[in-house]
């Protein structure tokens, strides 16, 4: 229907090394309510994560962004249209508050060290992906030091890699692959990424490919694929080639963020459909 209510959601993977128990909440509540600016003059904190009742594994809190206005440039009189300068009581107001605040439900599920984050609210106000990983990623920046530190990536759509390696001729591959953490991959090949990331004491790793002229594009080796597979969580991969129909593009993991859009039914809370994907998150 035309006057259905959505929401979106988006997903923020978080890779904290070392990783002991309890590291994922008590990192956020360590960054609550601390503005960082996240773009020209828009700021965001998040508040302190609680716990959910009847979800152990589960905690939520908000995110909010806003506005703030700079009361050193003039301001103009929308009946005259002369500047004027902002008096001292605005310039109080401005210096005390933010403007065109949006707020957003976030669920952080601890044991897959992800976040879901709501997108847009059930009052239509959004904000993008991007945005929220940024904010993510720049309060756990400030935490990093030399024996813990913090990586956050936004979590891609299921064919992402697909889609940035389906070209029908591949001409480059880019791999930044960041050290995931013990036991998010169900073994086998994604597990001898990592042991080859720890022997060597790295935290991340880059990984180039360029096509041989002449040949019919770069095919990837099954180490190669999987590496490509773990960093799109844990990293990102971008590339170049020739389509089907002989266009040259690029292509990154970064523009194909998994969002999900739901149905806000008469008498559903929003945040109860936030936490069944933040419950239904899988590790990577």
């Amino acid at each position: 229907m035309a006057d259905e209510r959505t929401i979106s959601v988006g997903f923020v993977n978080i890779v904290a090394t070392p990783h002991p128990k309890g590291i994922y909440e008590s990192a956020l509540a360590a960054v609550a309510n601390k503005p960082v600016n996240i773009r020209g003059r828009d700021w965001g904190i998040i508040t302190k994560p609680i716990a959910v009742k009847g979800y152990d594994n589960l905690r939520e809190g908000i995110v909010s962004v806003w506005t703030d206005i700079d009361s050193s440039e003039p301001s103009i009189d929308k009946a005259t249209f002369k500047k004027v300068d902002v008096e001292a009581a605005l310039r109080e107001i401005f210096a005390k508050r933010g403007f065109n605040n949006r707020s957003f439900h976030y669920v952080l599920n601890i044991e897959r060290h992800k976040v879901a984050v709501e997108l847009k609210n059930d009052l239509g106000k959004t904000i993008s992906v991007r945005q929220a990983g940024k904010l993510f990623e720049m309060l756990l920046s400030s935490l990093n030091k030399d024996k813990q530190t913090y990586a956050v990536t936004v979590v891609p759509d299921e064919d992402a890699i697909d889609r940035v390696l389906g070209f029908e001729r591949l001409d480059r591959v880019y791999i930044l692959l960041k050290r995931p953490n013990p036991g998010d991959h169900d073994g086998g090949d994604a597990d001898e990424v990592l042991r080859e990331l720890d022997e060597q004491n790295l935290k991340q790793a880059e990984y180039a490919f360029a096509r041989q002229p002449g040949t019919d594009g770069i095919h990837l080796n099954d180490e190669n694929e999987t590496r490509a597979e773990v960093a799109a969580e844990n990293g990102y991969v971008r590339s170049s080639g020739v389509t089907a129909d002989g266009k040259r593009e690029k292509r990154s993991t970064k523009e194909y963020p998994r969002i999900v859009t739901l149905a806000l039914e008469a008498g559903t809370a929003a945040l109860s459909l936030i936490r069944d994907q933040a419950q239904r998150l899988r590790a990577g």
